[in-house]
């Protein structure tokens, strides 16, 4: 088998087996035909490899992608959608399971994401920064935080966590019973963690280059 096929076979099976999809409910959820993963998933030697528009259907439900050059050397890519306010208290209301058919389906339908070189969960999203509430500590307004739920990653002192209202994406220090900006504004203050609806817990931060 060569190093192509190989690839593709372990990312498949690796999916499928991570997510607890069958080959035709995957293909269900990306919109492609069964008969494309089952034909190389039962002959990855001889059988038809899926096209690229197959694959690219494939990876954008399941967040990930194939890796074709050598993974010690390159790690593994995962995709995470950045959602909306609306969107994130949408999902911030339903159970595990429906979450992650939440962050899928947002994938899916072509949401914005943004690529992260590190492990993350099946619930993990981004969230665009939309105050000066750490500006002093480099997050700055306008930078995509990738977030895990508080369920997943429960937050420790210091950590990062952030913070959505009606209308506005914040994000703080977490030392309870407080959240604390580290803000240049003067109108960042303090937050009791109780009076808070905390997203998630900071694992990466995105900035896009301003030219």
């Amino acid at each position: 088998m060569d190093d192509t096929r190989r690839a593709i076979l372990r990312w498949m099976t690796g999916v499928m087996e991570a997510r607890g999809w069958s080959a035709g409910a995957w293909a269900r959820l990306a919109g492609v035909t069964a008969t494309n993963l089952t034909r190389f998933l039962r002959d990855p030697i001889n059988g038809s490899v899926p096209s690229a528009e197959t694959l690219g259907r494939l990876a954008r439900v399941a967040g990930s992608e194939p890796r074709f050059l050598d993974e010690r050397a390159y790690p593994p890519t995962t995709r995470v959608p950045v959602l909306n306010v609306e969107q994130v208290h949408a999902f911030l209301d339903l159970g595990r399971r429906a979450g992650e058919a939440f962050i899928a389906a947002a994938l899916r339908d072509g949401a914005r994401s943004i690529a992260v070189d590190r492990p993350s969960s099946r619930r993990a999203f981004a969230l665009t920064i939309a105050s000066k509430s750490l500006n002093a500590a480099g997050v700055l307004p306008d930078d995509c935080v990738v977030l895990e739920p508080t369920d997943v990653l429960a937050p420790q002192a210091g950590d990062v966590v952030v913070t959505v209202g009606e209308g506005t994406v914040c994000g703080y220090r977490f030392f309870p019973p407080q959240l604390l900006p580290v803000s240049t504004d003067p109108d960042c203050r303090p937050t009791p963690i109780g009076d808070a609806n905390v997203a998630g817990v900071a694992v990466h931060v995105v900035r896009s280059l301003r030219i």
